[in-house]
């Protein structure tokens, strides 16, 4: 049988976000890790990009930022769960006076399919004194 020949784009657009203080230093997602992106239960979902903001008015340590997706099963299990991209996000004092850096992590290829069910998930390496928010921009088929 043919795979699909014909582009396929989402018929509504979607966002998920959370908010991130706490450390996650293993290599599950047992503890510490946002939920951000749920893909639609029936024909999955693409996320184009993830972004990491400090939440405004707190200040944090620097921290590795990981974006994480899940199979939709148990997430201390690893073999449920892959690291797809990190990033470095250095210390920041915020004030309100000055705008902070928006970290964006695009999705390699135009986004990543997730299937029906998957999950998306964010996690920061050390624990910070301010507050991560984070948000996926993508959208179900």
């Amino acid at each position: 049988m043919a795979g699909n020949v014909n582009p396929i784009f989402a018929a509504v657009g979607k966002i998920g976000w959370a908010q991130l203080a706490a450390a996650n230093t293993g290599a599950d997602l047992s503890t510490n890790a946002a939920l951000i992106f749920t893909a639609d239960a029936t024909n999955g979902s693409i996320v184009n990009e993830v972004r990491a903001k400090y939440l405004p008015g707190t200040s944090t340590v620097a921290t590795a930022f990981r974006v994480w997706i899940n199979n939709g099963s148990t997430l201390s299990t690893t073999t449920n769960n892959t690291l797809v991209a990190e990033i470095t996000i250095p210390i920041i004092s915020t004030s309100q006076t000055s705008a902070t850096a928006d970290y964006v992590i695009p999705m390699s290829r135009g986004g990543i399919i997730l299937p029906p069910g998957y999950r998306m998930y964010a996690t920061i390496g050390t624990y910070s004194t301010g507050t991560f928010m984070i948000s996926a921009y993508g959208g179900d088929y």
